[in-house]
């Protein structure tokens, strides 16, 4: 089984016995996004991811999604739940967390931001970061589709961080948001202050930077971007 077959024909099973798949909310890629909700008075939305994987992968992955439940931060998306479950003989690996209304990927094709909103996301955004660094992780993923509105709140999604200084697995198709260094090597906080720079950019142009990754050469920081995001973006 691979991710592209989790999709919206799943809506209506019930995960591990306790989570319904309400609505399809999308790919992400390594797996399947489902709108569920978590039992209460009155009961809560969440989203729950599903992801495809092999006996010896599923231990790791429930290690360190254990080791980011421990994490607590205002700007940090919560994982309340993670497990296993299997679909026709596959084994699928789940994490429930915090329902976003909308992240910011949603909002870039019809707008970008303005200087005063770039402030807003930017300052919750360097205080999680600085959480994660202090306490030994890596986010990795840091672009527009991870800036999620949870209740009003800006927060950063979590499900996906690393443990700073681990090797990482190669990735067939890197974007600008990835470092130079994601091509090989560990991953470090550097590659989120990279990728910080690129969403800079983007959130206030509707472009990422321009970057050619074959000559080594600094990515391009458009003219137009005021102050103090410029200079930002291009330290970054």
């Amino acid at each position: 089984m691979n991710s592209s077959t989790i999709d919206s024909n799943w809506v209506g099973q019930v995960i591990d016995g306790k989570f319904p798949l309400l609505q399809w909310l999308g790919n992400s890629g390594s797996g399947g996004i489902f709108l569920t909700e978590l039992d209460g008075d009155p009961s809560r939305k969440a989203a729950i991811k599903l992801i495809p994987s092999d006996e010896d992968a599923a231990q790791a992955r429930i290690r360190a999604w254990t080791s980011i439940a421990t994490l607590s931060h205002p700007h940090l998306m919560r994982i309340f739940h993670t497990g296993s479950w299997c679909v026709d003989s596959n084994l699928l690996l789940y994490a429930v967390t915090e329902y976003a209304e909308e992240n910011l990927s949603q909002i870039l094709p019809e707008r970008p931001l303005t200087p005063s909103e770039t402030r807003e996301m930017l300052e919750p955004v360097l205080d999680a970061l600085g959480y994660l660094h202090t306490n030994g992780f890596v986010h990795g993923h840091l672009n527009p589709s991870n800036i999620m509105v949870v209740d009003d709140q800006l927060k950063i999604f979590s499900e996906s961080l690393r443990v700073a200084g681990q090797p990482i697995k190669p990735v067939a198709l890197l974007s600008v948001y990835d470092a130079p260094e994601s091509a090989a090597g560990p991953i470090l906080p550097s590659a989120d202050i990279w990728s910080l720079g690129a969403l800079l950019v983007e959130s206030l142009t509707q472009h990422p930077p321009l970057w050619d990754r074959s000559t080594q050469r600094e990515a391009v920081v458009p003219e137009s971007i005021p102050e103090p995001f410029a200079t930002i973006a291009r330290e970054c």
